[in-house]
């Protein structure tokens, strides 16, 4: 029995993550990082075919998915204030004082109010957020893995290995003793600028080392290189890297820089609602792709319009204008010289602007419906609207919020059952 080595799993990987496509459904197909490259252009008002259009002319972005983000977060706000471990026998009530005050320190010390905002805007974006927890001098640390660091299966997170795509300066891969700095040396002769998850240069800067960090169940073989172990698996660390060989781009030069065993993966991943099929939920943005392409059409049309009705166009039966840019000519200031009897008469070029941005405003409305956000939590309510309707209109808004609220309860539940108080202990 052949078995792969993680070098290997991290290739085939990256690769499956670049190109992969999964079938949801007869009429569903769901790309992950796609996905995940388009959200990030939307959040940045930024069009996912060019700034520009067929002729050369840009097109505006009608940011849309920004405002609803920033609703999903501050309505499913969760502070450090609100998590508390309570007894649930009398007897429990010293102990779970001391834990408490244990836990409080903690918070305090790793800064997880940070933790929570950083994880709250997240979750605000793309429904989900994954968040690791590495213990180290003797302290428990915390953070939220940014989704353009990872390469993960696209349909069950939890099974799979989960890859962390690092870049280390030479100073940063020595300063980390646990890695092997024979192979780290060896490494270091193979520095290249930083990239995208898509192969495009971050910027400038040379002198980094991509390092793949990835955490799964694997053949024990990969620890020991025994082939009697291949049939035994277990929940392992690994920190790797590869670089293409000169002569023959198909083969690598592999470097492990560290292996061992671990208890458990420091990965959780949290949904606000979480989708079948799919490792990562649909958002407040993933809900407004089709509407903020819509209205970004509309306002194209309407810039266009509006360019248009600027211009002073004229007709005229005269054949001396034929095959002549008059539109030009009159922008430069041209004499025109017009034939006896033939009139030359301005054209009604006057767009209806209106009925384009009632198209536009349907469809900003209806991407409101869908993320649960009433016109009340947009603006303040117009003078003669009664308070209790702006109050019913608001409380049926904040139950789809609440749910989101008591998953996230769910998801801090499962961090302090998991890592913190056993940590705590």
């Amino acid at each position: 029995m052949e078995t792969q080595s993680v070098h290997e799993v991290c290739r085939q990987m990256e690769l499956d993550d670049r190109s992969g496509e999964t079938q949801i459904s007869k009429y569903v197909s769901f790309n992950f990082r796609e996905t995940i490259e388009k959200i990030e252009a939307y959040i940045n008002s930024k069009h996912t075919s060019g700034e520009t259009d067929y002729l050369g002319r840009k097109k505006p972005f009608f940011n849309i998915v920004t405002a609803a983000v920033n609703i999903w977060y501050r309505a499913t706000d969760i502070d450090r204030k609100n998590i508390l471990i309570g007894a649930t026998k009398s007897k429990q009530t010293p102990l779970v004082f001391i834990q408490n005050i244990l836990l409080d320190n903690w918070m305090k010390k790793i800064k997880f109010g940070v933790f929570l905002n950083d994880w709250g805007r997240t979750l605000a974006k793309y429904c989900s957020a994954v968040s690791k927890f590495v213990e180290k001098d003797g302290t428990l640390y915390c953070e939220v893995v940014p989704w353009n660091r990872i390469i993960c299966d696209a349909v069950n997170f939890e099974e799979n290995p989960v890859i962390e795509k690092l870049w280390f300066t030479p100073a940063q891969l020595r300063k980390e003793k646990r890695y092997d700095q024979e192979m780290v040396e060896k490494l270091i002769e193979n520095q290249t600028t930083r990239k995208t998850m898509s192969g495009l240069n971050k910027d400038n800067k040379s002198g980094f080392i991509l390092v793949y960090e990835i955490h799964g169940e694997f053949s024990k073989w990969n620890l020991t290189g025994e082939e009697s172990d291949e049939d035994t698996y277990s929940q392992q660390m690994h920190v790797v890297s590869f670089t293409a060989k000169k002569d023959n781009r198909k083969e690598f030069d592999d470097y492990t820089l560290f292996k061992g065993k671990e208890e458990k993966s420091p990965y959780l991943l949290d949904h606000l609602i979480k989708e079948d099929d799919r490792v990562i939920g649909i958002g407040a943005v993933e809900n407004l792709f089709q509407a903020q392409w819509m209205v970004n059409d509309s306002a194209k049309q309407i810039k266009d319009q509006l360019e248009l009705a600027s211009k002073m166009l004229f007709q005229t039966a005269d054949g001396n204008f034929v095959g002549q840019n008059a539109l030009s000519d009159i922008e430069n200031g041209d004499i025109l010289i017009h034939s006896l009897n033939n009139p030359l008469t301005q054209l009604n070029n006057k767009p209806d602007i209106a009925a384009m941005q009632s198209f536009g405003q349907q469809w900003q409305s209806l991407g409101n419906q869908i993320n649960g956000i009433a016109d009340a939590m947009i603006m303040q309510a117009k003078s003669g609207t009664a308070w209790r309707q702006t109050q019913a209109e608001l409380q049926e808004a904040h139950s789809l919020f609440e749910i989101m609220i008591e998953n996230k309860g769910l998801a801090i539940e499962r961090m302090l059952r998991e890592f913190i108080i056993p940590f705590g202990k």
